[in-house]
């Protein structure tokens, strides 16, 4: 739980101080960790999922984290108010920064969002801490698909 304290107020950090932050994955295990910022990450759900599972496959393969305990994707998004539309779509979204962690041994998912607000010439201000709509849990593929794409390269230790 510290770790992902540790995360949450560097990105926030980073993401006030200089008014964006690239996405990038923290992984802890029992050797050691590892941060990758992802230069390249898809435009789709489906190629950010092959983009994680690489990911987890080259820090599997450097062999300095040892069997996989934590993932913690920080990434900027649009996050929508209408669930019939895609947020990217939706004239009501709000912009993001989220904190996505998932324990390997339990499976638990758990997300941190801080909604940006910008002054009228588009600077950060603030990060006001948020939650997820009402009824809705922390799911996604993308922490998922990196801990896969470990499993293939280390399949003894996960």
């Amino acid at each position: 739980m510290e770790e992902i304290k540790e995360i949450i107020a560097n990105a926030k950090q980073h993401m006030l101080r200089d008014g964006y932050h690239k996405p990038m994955v923290f992984a802890k295990g029992t050797s050691g960790k590892a941060a990758v910022v992802l230069e390249i990450f898809g435009n789709t759900a489906e190629e950010r999922a092959k983009d994680m599972m690489c990911v987890g496959a080259m820090v599997a393969d450097r062999q300095n984290v040892g069997e996989l305990e934590l993932v913690v994707l920080v990434n900027e998004a649009w996050m929508g108010r209408n669930v019939e539309v895609m947020p990217s779509q939706d004239p009501q979204r709000i912009e993001v920064l989220t904190i996505s962690s998932l324990y390997t041994s339990t499976r638990e998912q758990n997300v941190t969002m801080f909604e940006v607000v910008r002054n009228p010439i588009g600077q950060i201000i603030d990060l006001k801490q948020g939650s997820l709509p009402e009824g809705t849990r922390a799911k996604g593929m993308l922490l998922t698909a990196f801990q896969e794409g470990y499993r293939i390269v280390s399949p003894v230790l996960n």
